[in-house]
């Protein structure tokens, strides 16, 4: 009896250990044929927004950035930051990798910008800064709001990877209290 339950513990380990290293190549999801399928989005990096903070509002201030040239790009500004209503600013087509945007803002503002890529706005994506902020918070030097900045990057490339590792101890712990309760039944 011992012999089916070691064969019995030592299979369920193997089809879990066999699960954790499965699942991640299965999610990666089917794998496409170079030229094939839809292109690869282009990167978009803000490069500066300036001035920021402003000497006193009204005020103009250039958001000034990279992408691939052929796309439209547009700015947009929330006034107040997080609770006014989003509307566009200004916008250009790309056509030398580069985008310089001006807008003139009232008050303390949360731009964005965005852009479309591809015939008939085959799909649009968003802009962020090298530090991964999507949201860039233009204030003035005379305003100390507190609480108020860049919205809070969230996410995180490990989280399947983290799932997959709870699972598998889910199981294997599983395996383990039916084997250990099996064993002491047949004591």
């Amino acid at each position: 009896m011992r012999s089916r339950v070691r064969k019995f513990v030592g299979l369920a380990a193997m089809g879990a250990l066999g699960a954790l290293f499965a699942l991640p190549m299965s999610a990666a999801g089917a794998q496409t044929v170079p030229g094939e399928g839809a292109p690869a989005e282009p990167s978009c990096v803000i490069v500066s927004t300036t001035p920021n903070p402003v000497d006193a509002f009204p005020a103009d201030v250039t958001v000034k950035g990279t992408v691939q040239s052929g796309v439209h790009i547009t700015l947009y500004g929330q006034t107040p930051p997080g609770t006014g209503t989003t509307v566009a600013l200004a916008s250009q087509d790309v056509t030398d990798g580069t985008f310089s945007l001006t807008a003139n803002l009232s008050g303390d503002t949360n731009l964005s910008v965005n852009f479309t890529h591809g015939t008939n706005n085959a799909y649009t994506a968003g802009c962020a800064t090298p530090g991964g902020e999507v949201v860039v918070l233009v204030k003035s030097n005379q305003a100390s709001k507190a609480g108020a900045g860049a919205l809070a990057f969230t996410g995180s490339s490990d989280t399947p990877s983290y799932v997959l590792i709870g699972i598998a101890a889910i199981v294997v712990g599983a395996v383990l209290v039916v084997a250990a309760r099996r064993r002491s039944q047949l004591s």
